[in-house]
């Protein structure tokens, strides 16, 4: 079940990147999609069987985790399998302390891509793009959270991908002309929520915070957060330098 919803990511970490590229002119690549694409649909028609230990099931998840880490041989970096939902299980197990649940990298995956499939579709899902305004940072609310040491290098990657006013004016204006293309793109990358959580649930994986066994407080605090630790711009980024953040993740848990 971990292994799986490690996997699950691919659909809201490509929707990421490809935002990325398209609106910041990140570097994008196809192949780690390519390589993976029909072993990821094999291994989604046989979700269920992993949690009967079915062998053809595992070896289709062997065959998918595998590609993915080859898909990083191909391009020198991770993007294709690590955006938002990533950096939502990074802060669980940096910052949770005593209250890690215990749980294992690919469950909190599995959760967090449920998350971000939940932001991303309902934002999507407007004709009108969200407008950001200049990055709120809180040096001092890093240090309370992070330390100091680490609150530091955290800061150094957040200022990399920070708005002032001019830098969220002039994406303002290239979001409001690409919003209608972008969405057109985005939608071959997506997975419905439900069928996203219909198929965590067959492989007996947890679908929620309170399933992981992770406070509401402190998963709402790793969505809210989570963004501050790694330059990799997400819906996250945008949720959040729009002033939707916070509310989107009062519903989460």
């Amino acid at each position: 079940a971990a292994g799986f919803g490690d996997c699950l990511c691919r659909s809201v970490a490509q929707i990421d990147w490809w935002m990325s590229h398209r609106l910041l002119g990140t570097a994008y690549h196809q192949v780690p999609f390519l390589i993976q694409e029909k072993d990821e649909a094999a291994l989604n028609e046989r979700a269920a069987k992993l949690a009967e230990h079915d062998i053809e099931a595992n070896g289709y998840l062997y065959r998918v985790l595998t590609l993915c880490g080859l898909g990083i041989s191909f391009t020198g970096v991770s993007n294709h399998g690590s955006m938002g939902e990533h950096q939502i299980s990074h802060y669980i197990d940096c910052f949770a302390g005593e209250r890690h649940p215990g749980t294992l990298h690919g469950t909190q995956v599995g959760v967090a891509s449920l998350t971000m499939a939940r932001l991303q579709q309902a934002m999507l899902a407007s004709d009108k793009p969200p407008v950001v305004k200049a990055t709120k940072i809180d040096p001092d609310d890093m240090v309370r959270r992070m330390s100091p040491a680490v609150a530091t290098q955290c800061l150094d990657e957040l200022k990399k991908k920070a708005f002032d006013e001019n830098a969220a004016a002039a994406f303002n204006e290239r979001l409001q002309e690409l919003w209608p293309t972008l969405r057109q793109e985005l939608k071959p990358f997506m997975v419905p929520v439900d069928e996203m959580q219909r198929l965590l649930k067959s492989t007996g994986g947890p679908i929620s915070a309170a399933e992981l066994g992770t406070s509401p407080d402190f998963y709402r605090e790793a969505v809210v957060h989570c963004r501050e630790m790694r330059n990799r711009f997400s819906f996250l980024d945008i949720a959040a330098d729009a002033g939707m953040l916070e509310d989107f993740a009062r519903g989460e848990a």
